[in-house]
């Protein structure tokens, strides 16, 4: 595409559009004259006339500031800066004034700036499309380019904003985030983000009329009260393992918190039910965010820079989960995202203390347990905010009971990462207003869609061998004919289970073997991991020790001697599961003595499961350079029972190794280990069913909406059968049409057989 064809289809549309929502257009000789120099990017007087506008300062406070601006050379300080955080001697006051850079509650006090064609000097000189201005600062660069589609995100425009941040790194100091369209698409992503995490506005704009998709797009990214409320609430920076990752919302978060705030600042009081009005249910599929949505809501509702309301001056913000784990999760969350002191509550008594002292603008992350006996009122309780996460969870036994004692007239806003059963009736009257079911609702198929969850597939292997809970006594006749009599007869006694045919030895081989082969397939060749989902601790230990057996054989046909083999392969799997006080028991039993000796043997404490689970990821940057350098061995698998099916994120694993008979909510949160977004190779997540979940899984998932988990999990096999039906038709019409099908059109339309 021509630069005279740029302008006309792109540049052109998205400056009128622009103008249209309010702002001034600065054409390209303007904006030389702009600045001090071509190596500037700030529009030094717009910036002057603005800071004595919006603080009432003379001109030479206002000078002093530009001149300390030009100083500032860090994204995050810059963000911090353009929120309110900066203050200077100014003349005729005796202590330092708040220099305000942006005016976030009037919108129309500030000057919102468009220009074109903004070259800046540098070594590598580069002239940008389109440039967004606050008051004369670079907020928003947008590249127009050829036509491109959003799946194919590392197009020439998205290249061409990596390099100018490579070489005019100046533009960037200040910016929020940058967009590029062709005119009809438009993708948006924050500073230095890969283009992974670049994604597109979905959602429509509400009461007012725009005439097509770019306007649409360009207004709920830049119209200026939505582009101030995305600078002041939706951008964080994520500080981990000594790496600070720049975030910022997407479209179902931003359209969620802003839900959350308008359901805050409702009236004090009930609905026609007599319970509270102020709550409302958040269901965002797994994968898509949550707990960064979560984050971003409590930032808006204590910092509230767009809103001035009595309601949010200081009020108390809890955010709560019902297991440990999780609590650690969004607590580290929280604390990597810089989000203002937030507090640890470590017991029932701590909680108390708390919440009984009167106490304003505090942050406090807990586990519903410790509201366990708690009856009285606190004297503040409208001043709460309550986010609870997975909260389908915390209405057990009496605790919901208790915490609505405790906070009556406070705000309660439910999460969840899979949606709510229909049978759950207690989750809809605590946290929906009557008929009302989600106040926001961002589905498995919304994600899927968006590309922020890749979709889930299964098949099914070894039929033979999978359990049907209607024939146990069918089938343990079948698979213990050889079992000593004593074991049969001992087993019979007491009852046939799940477990013990689950447990069978010969399985577990055959299983075993089966996994090791199919991974070394298709999951090792990519780089991917694995989960196996085991019925209970025993099997785990089970899986393990047949792996090991596996893997060493496998190792020693590729040259490896027997002792190297047998510890690296001892290394790529980690059983993760709680010890109890029995397994350092010693059992007459020689069955039962050898598998506590192990339990005792792969137990992990915390830090060690921590460092485990890091080799898992990825995250340990020092072993995973020693597995590049063929120093050690990369950690395949994770061999769980109940442990990290929830709130367990983790890229790179692709495939789920289903030997355990979930259902619900507990399927669908662990399945969902799967679907995280890692590189164009990974298309799917992958469930190796061998159980017998999915052939049922209209009853395993029965409580649930039929539209809610539709596409949860989709059959391999019918989509592989659809090909072959598509592939077969498109060939008849070809041969009809007398035109010969390519051979490599015939073989990308092959699938392995394996899968």
């Amino acid at each position: 595409m021509t630069y005279a064809n740029e302008y006309t289809l792109v540049e052109k549309p998205c400056i009128g559009a622009l103008t249209s929502f309010g702002y001034t257009y600065l054409p390209p000789q303007q904006n030389q004259v702009a600045r001090d120099t071509l190596n500037e990017v700030i529009l030094r007087d717009i910036f002057i006339t603005s800071i004595q506008r919006i603080n009432q300062v003379p001109e030479e406070a206002a000078r002093a500031t530009y001149q300390d601006m030009l100083r500032v050379t860090d994204n995050e300080q810059w963000t911090n800066l353009l929120r309110g955080n900066y203050s200077r001697n100014v003349p005729g006051e005796s202590t330092k004034k708040t220099i305000r850079l942006i005016d976030f509650l009037n919108p129309e006090n500030n000057t919102f700036t468009v220009t074109n064609q903004f070259y800046v000097k540098s070594q590598n000189a580069r002239r940008p499309d389109i440039v967004i201005f606050i008051n004369g600062i670079p907020i928003v660069v947008i590249e127009a380019k050829k036509p491109f589609t959003a799946k194919d995100k590392t197009g020439e425009a998205f290249e061409q904003i990596k390099q100018y941040e490579r070489d005019i790194p100046r533009l960037f100091y200040s910016n929020a985030f940058n967009i590029i369209t062709d005119g009809a698409n438009v993708l948006y992503g924050a500073t230095n983000a890969s283009s992974a995490y670049w994604g597109s506005w979905k959602d429509d704009p509400v009461g007012i009329n725009l005439n097509n998709e770019l306007e649409k797009q360009l207004w709920c990214l830049l119209e200026p009260s939505k582009l101030l409320d995305i600078l002041a609430h939706f951008i964080v920076f994520e500080k981990r393992e000594h790496k600070v990752t720049k975030k910022i919302c997407r479209y179902q978060q931003f359209r969620a918190v802003n839900k959350i705030v308008q359901r805050v600042l409702a009236p004090l009081q009930p609905d026609s039910t007599g319970r509270k009005y102020r709550k409302g249910l958040i269901w965002h599929t797994q994968g898509s965010g949550k707990s960064l949505t979560m984050v971003f809501a409590t930032l808006k509702l204590k910092t509230h820079r767009t809103i001035n309301s009595p309601t949010l001056e200081n009020p108390n913000i809890l955010i709560l989960t019902d297991r440990v784990d999780l609590d650690e999760q969004i607590s580290k969350t929280f604390l990597a995202c810089g989000l203002p002191n937030p507090t640890n509550i470590n017991s029932g008594n701590a909680l108390q203390e708390a919440i009984h002292s009167n106490p304003v603008g505090l942050t406090l992350l807990s586990t519903i347990f410790k509201f366990d006996g708690s009856a009285r009122e606190a004297a503040n309780s409208h001043n709460w905010i309550i986010l609870v996460d997975e909260c389908h969870r915390t209405q057990e036994k009496d605790l919901g009971a208790y915490l609505e004692k405790t906070l009556p007239h406070a705000c309660f806003i439910g999460f969840t990462g899979t949606p709510i059963q229909t049978t759950d009736k207690d989750t809809y009257q605590n946290f929906s207003l009557p008929n009302e079911g989600y106040l926001d609702r961002y589905s498995i198929d919304d994600a899927v869609t968006d590309g922020a969850t890749v979709p889930i597939r299964y098949t099914s292997r070894k039929a033979e061998w999978q359990i049907d809970e209607k024939k146990l006594d069918i089938l343990f006749d079948n698979w213990f004919a050889h079992e000593p009599e004593e074991v049969v007869n001992k087993i019979k006694a007491r009852g046939v289970k799940v477990d013990d045919l689950v447990k069978h030895r010969e399985r577990i081989e055959l299983l075993a073997y089966d996994i090791w082969a199919h991974f070394s397939a298709h999951g090792l060749p990519q780089g991917f991991k694995a989960q196996i989902v085991a019925i209970d601790r025993e099997a785990i230990i089970l899986y393990k020790r047949e792996l090991n057996k596996i893997i060493t054989k496998s190792l020693q046909k590729q040259g490896f001697d027997k002792e190297t083999a047998t510890a690296w392969a001892d290394a790529m799997s980690i059983p993760v599961y709680s010890s109890n006080q029995e397994d350092g028991k010693p059992s007459e039993d020689i069955y039962i003595d050898k598998l506590r000796q192990d339990l005792v043997k792969y137990a992990l404490d915390k830090n060690e499961e921590t460092a485990a689970i890091r080799k898992f990821t990825g995250d340990d940057t020092e072993y995973e350079a020693k597995v590049l350098n063929g120093e050690a061995p990369a950690v395949h698998f994770l061999i769980v029972c109940n442990k990290l099916l929830t709130g367990f994120d983790a890229p790179r694993e692709s495939v789920m190794y289903l030997d355990n008979p979930l259902k619900e909510h507990n399927l669908l949160q662990a399945i969902a280990r799967t679907n995280r977004v890692y590189g164009v190779h990974k298309e799917f997540g992958l469930i190796v069913d061998y159980i017998g979940v999915t052939k049922n899984l209209t009853s395993a998932l029965s409580t649930d909406r039929t539209a809610d988990i539709k596409n949860a999990l989709v059959d391999l096999e019918v989509e592989r059968n659809q090909l072959k039906s598509i592939h077969t038709q498109l060939t008849k019409f070809l041969k009809t049409a007398e035109i010969s099908l390519p051979t490599s059109f015939a073989i990308s339309f092959r699938m392995p057989k394996s899968w």
